[in-house]
């Protein structure tokens, strides 16, 4: 009996390996399927899904590469059914870490050829994101594609968004309020000029935005120039600013007509609200 139950545990010690290499060569075979999939995964699908969360406000024309390494045009427009958009020069461009794949998070460093002098990490997980702090130059003409009144003003001049370490989150959670951004944003308007006037330029500005969930805070101030703008509001679903515009004496009769398109004259000043 005892040499019966040796043979018996001597066979099972041989098949059990034959078994547990089936399930290795298995799980090896659809671990390399599945990272040729994910090698092969267009760049062009990845712009699909961010025009799609951005209600197509943000674009990436022109993707190029994969998931991995990929590059693409950075364009803004004023949003679904909007028939232009503004492009900015330059390539932006990213590329994806793999190991941090294993553990849930996607980590990428994105970059522009043009506009940014050094990469920020984004980071990247089933319920949020976060980006490390930086900064991007951009033509104030990129504003066009945000919708009036810069449509209609066609603005020209340098930009500057400096950004402090954003999060966000795509699910609302208990006692967590709503998802969306958090974090604060410096946006530099500099010798701003507009096609509607001859006054070049108008003025440096800056706008200080707090961003907390669905909603952000904007205040605008003047730094320089013969147009004065002051205001604030509120970006998001429900956005709207409310503020005022005036012109230096010695450039008010040629500002007249781009203080008209801005707003109503009240009290010696024009009313901004969009």
């Amino acid at each position: 009996m005892a040499r019966l139950e040796a043979l018996r545990l001597a066979r099972r010690g041989v098949r059990r390996p034959r078994g547990w290499r089936s399930v290795g060569w298995l799980a090896l075979g659809l671990a390399t399927v599945a990272l040729t999939v994910l090698a092969a995964f267009p760049a062009a699908w990845i712009a699909d899904g961010i025009a799609s969360r951005s209600q197509r406000r943000v674009l990436l024309a022109d993707a190029e590469g994969s998931l991995w390494h990929g590059s693409a045009t950075l364009a803004l427009s004023a949003g679904a059914g909007s028939e232009t958009a503004t492009v900015l020069p330059g390539r932006l461009q990213w590329s994806v870490a793999f190991w941090p794949l294993l553990g849930g998070t996607l980590r990428l460093a994105v970059t522009h050829s043009e506009a940014m002098s050094s990469p920020v990490g984004v980071a990247v997980t089933p319920l949020g994101w976060s980006a490390q702090a930086g900064a991007i130059r951009l033509p104030a003409s990129l504003l066009e594609g945000v919708g009036a009144p810069f449509n209609t003003l066609r603005p020209d001049g340098r930009m500057r968004l400096d950004w402090s370490m954003l999060q966000g989150r795509f699910f609302r959670g208990a006692g967590q309020g709503g998802g969306g951004l958090n974090g604060h944003l410096t946006l530099r308007l500099e010798q701003v000029s507009s096609a509607v006037s001859r006054v070049r330029p108008l003025g440096s500005y800056r706008a200080e935005i707090d961003w907390a969930g669905a909603a952000g805070k904007l205040e605008l101030t003047t730094l320089a120039g013969p147009l004065h703008l002051r205001g604030s509001g509120t970006l998001g679903r429900q956005a709207r600013f409310e503020g005022t515009a005036n012109a230096d004496p010695d450039a008010a009769a040629q500002l007249v007509g781009l203080l008209s398109l801005l707003g109503r004259r009240e009290d010696n000043v024009t009313r901004l609200r969009f």
